[in-house]
């Protein structure tokens, strides 16, 4: 259902509340890294440094994106802001794929050449732990508030934290490693190139809905069957066809014609068809519009291509 006007600068604020908070952890958590990675040699740590630095940035992009995208629709733009959501997602995610590839190509070429720089180092374990856990914990509150908010950027940013948790796990395994046996300093290289996948991996799952809503895709089939059951049960409903659903700009658009008893008078029709409407809009909280084009009812489904009988 669409936001009321007093509801927008509330979602803004809760939402760069939220980016804040992530906003403060990636600060303290690239300084950490990239001192730690400094100091222990390890290109794995430094790399997710970078990761936690990219996250950083995406967070200032949240925060400033929101004071837009939450802004109420206007005589520019009339079927809202959410758009430059889109847009502030797709950002996200393309910086996600480009930071992985890179950070890849640099580990694999430097597979081999810098062991001799690497040094054993406790400080390194326990960031790479401490990195692992807190963005465990952010990537789940964030999400959270995404999912109160209906936030796509907030999503993407909560999968970036995720990505960033989850790259700590390699890390972690090679600035352990150099503890046990210099024979293993090579995970080293292992591991930042190991960071970079699951670094990809979080950029392709923002991109994806991303790309969706770009070329105006349809929802989910379920998505779509719930609201023709829901348009299908309203009184006075004889049938559906063209019904058509498609996702923009964070939110899915329907249009559809239903047919009545041609007995009805025109505002029985548009009652039925408000109706049909407004049924839609409360069946998924995703649907940001309806429209509904009352027709008479047709032996053949479809009135504009036949004629009762």
């Amino acid at each position: 259902m669409p936001d009321t006007l007093q509801e927008y600068p509330r979602k803004a604020e809760y939402i760069q509340r939220a980016a804040v908070a992530g906003l403060l952890v990636n600060i303290l958590l690239t300084a950490l890294k990239g001192i730690a990675g400094v100091h222990a040699g390890s290109r794995a740590l430094v790399a997710d440094a970078v990761h936690s630095f990219s996250d950083l940035t995406t967070d200032i992009v949240v925060i400033v994106g929101a004071r837009f995208w939450c802004r109420p629709p206007d005589e520019t733009h009339p079927m809202g802001h959410k758009g430059i959501e889109t847009v502030v997602s797709l950002f996200i995610g393309l910086m996600l794929v480009v930071t992985g590839i890179g950070i890849a190509v640099d580990s694999l070429r430097s597979f081999g050449s810098h062991s001799s720089s690497i040094r054993p180092d406790l400080f390194a374990v326990v960031t790479a732990a401490i990195s692992l856990v807190s963005k465990e914990i952010l990537f789940r509150w964030t999400l959270k508030k995404a999912g109160k908010t209906g936030s796509g950027a907030l999503a993407a940013n909560a999968w970036h934290h995720r990505s960033d948790g989850l790259s700590s796990i390699p890390v972690l395994v090679a600035v352990v490693a150099p503890l046990i046996s210099r024979s293993l300093v090579f995970l080293d290289s292992i591991g930042g190139a190991v960071v970079s996948i699951f670094i990809v991996n979080a950029g392709w799952k923002v991109l994806q809905p991303v790309i969706g809503e770009v070329t105006n895709s349809a929802p989910p089939v379920e998505v779509v069957n719930k609201m023709m059951s829901a348009a299908e049960g309203v009184t006075g409903v004889i049938s559906i066809h063209r019904f058509r659903a498609r996702m923009q700009g964070g939110g899915i658009y329907v249009d559809l014609h239903l047919q009545v008893s041609g007995d009805n008078t025109v505002y029985q029709g548009y009652s039925i068809g408000k109706e049909v409407e407004e049924t839609i809009m409360r069946s998924d909280s995703s649907v940001r519009d309806v429209i509904a084009r009352i027709e008479p009812f047709s032996p053949c489904g479809d009135a504009d291509k036949c004629k009762d009988s």
